[in-house]
């Protein structure tokens, strides 16, 4: 008895690691910043946590959405993201909006 208890624990032990693995390699990825560059096939956001920049460049895609707003430069914007073998695709771009576009509205 003892020992079938042990192996089932441990069963279920092996099959938690496994769908906890799973789950973390599905989460999406996010990136807010300032946008430093931006062309057609790329885009290049930098931040600054603790005193420190740190610099990010995506891939876009055609099948990239961009929401509320066009990209510019020093446009502040979350980028929701995937990573492959080929880097970091941006799926998703939201522009967020400056202090002076909210008053406006």
């Amino acid at each position: 008895m003892k020992l079938r208890c042990s192996l089932l624990l441990i069963v279920l032990t092996l099959a938690f690691n496994a769908v906890w693995a799973a789950t973390q390699e599905d989460e999406d990825n996010y990136f807010t910043g300032n946008v430093v560059e931006s062309a057609s096939d790329h885009l290049k956001v930098s931040r600054v946590l603790q005193g420190k920049t740190e610099e990010h460049v995506f891939k876009m895609t055609p099948a990239t959405k961009i929401e509320q707003g066009r990209i510019r430069l020093k446009e502040r914007v979350t980028v929701r993201f995937v990573t492959g073998d080929e880097g970091d695709t941006a799926i998703l771009v939201i522009v967020r909006p400056t202090s002076t576009q909210q008053k406006k509205k």
